[in-house]
């Protein structure tokens, strides 16, 4: 199943809220552009906690849709440029930038300064991974606390 049809599961009001959830985390699984948790943690912050909300879990999959759409039209308009310049004869790229996504920690947005605020974030995340409520945690039970938490997925 790909990136669309979990965003239309996502948009689906005939589904259970946790379904919904769900099929929002298995859309940031298809793409995570400043890694899985940090992009889930992000989204919470742009769109509010969308675990227990409605229209925060759609202004999340707009937001992360939004990204994608982005990325997309920089890999077409690099895979444009690619061609041309291998018709040309060029076989190593003459442009500086690595192509779209290959880096990876960024953002992309039409919105100013959204993609710096995104690489904020995303910085904090890794930079407190290791402490939990003030007591340090091992990676497996940090990660499963945080994708329950980001997921709505309660562990009962």
């Amino acid at each position: 199943m790909g990136f669309s049809e979990r965003a239309r599961r996502v948009r689906d009001g005939r589904l259970a809220h946790g379904r919904r959830v769900a099929a929002l985390c298995s859309c940031v699984s298809q793409y995570h552009p400043i890694g899985h948790r940090a992009t889930l943690s992000f989204l919470e912050e742009l769109a509010g906690p969308y675990q227990r909300h409605e229209l925060a879990l759609l202004r999340a999959l707009a937001a992360l849709e939004a990204s994608r759409a982005v990325w997309l039209s920089e890999v077409a308009e690099y895979k444009n440029l690619r061609v041309k310049e291998k018709r040309l004869g060029r076989r190593v790229p003459t442009h500086a930038g690595p192509p779209p996504g290959k880096l990876g920690g960024h953002w992309y947005s039409t919105v100013p300064h959204l993609s710096e605020r995104a690489a904020s974030h995303a910085r904090k995340m890794r930079g407190g991974r290791e402490w939990r409520w003030g007591g340090r945690v091992s990676g497996s039970a940090r990660h499963q606390a945080l994708w329950r938490r980001l997921c709505g997925f309660l562990g009962r």
